[in-house]
């Protein structure tokens, strides 16, 4: 017969060998936790970085426009009736300033690049031809050969339009 020493001894190095177990799987427990913990951590910055950016570019897009033509203040009783302004406007309002700013004749090539320096850009194959063909149309402007163009004088407006 086992006696009942030995019987408790040996149920006591069991439930000792299932303490050591059930300790040696929560300290597994608690790296596998933590490394959830910091997946999870890592995931939610994320999409904190994701909401930052879209909310970035939801204020580009709700952003009003930035205007083509930074002379369309000066005419804007002209804009409003029209709605908008067509390029070659723009282009006869951009020359109409710079033309008065230089006070002498100036080369299309020379215009485009001043509507540059203004933020105005002739969206074209050839702009300087689009140049040349805006001016032609309208009367506030003369073309002086081998000069270039400057503003008709009053009452020597030429008859186009």
């Amino acid at each position: 017969m086992v006696d009942i020493g030995e019987q408790f001894e040996t149920l006591l190095l069991s439930l000792q060998k299932q303490i050591l177990q059930r300790e040696a799987d929560l300290s597994k427990f608690r790296v596998q936790a933590e490394q959830y913990c910091a997946d999870q951590e890592a995931d939610i910055q994320r999409a904190k970085e994701r909401v930052a950016v879209i909310r970035a570019e939801m204020a580009e897009l709700m952003r009003p426009p930035l205007v083509d033509n930074p002379l369309a203040e000066i005419k804007e009783a002209k804009a409003q009736s029209s709605n908008a302004l067509n390029q070659s406007d723009r282009i006869r309002d951009a020359a109409e300033v710079i033309l008065a700013e230089a006070g002498q004749p100036v080369m299309q090539l020379e215009l485009k690049r001043r509507m540059e320096s203004k933020g105005i850009h002739v969206h074209a194959k050839n702009p300087v031809d689009l140049i040349r063909s805006a001016l032609r149309r309208d009367r506030r402007f003369q073309h002086i050969h081998t000069k270039g163009w400057t503003l008709a004088a009053e009452g020597q407006e030429s008859t186009r339009k």
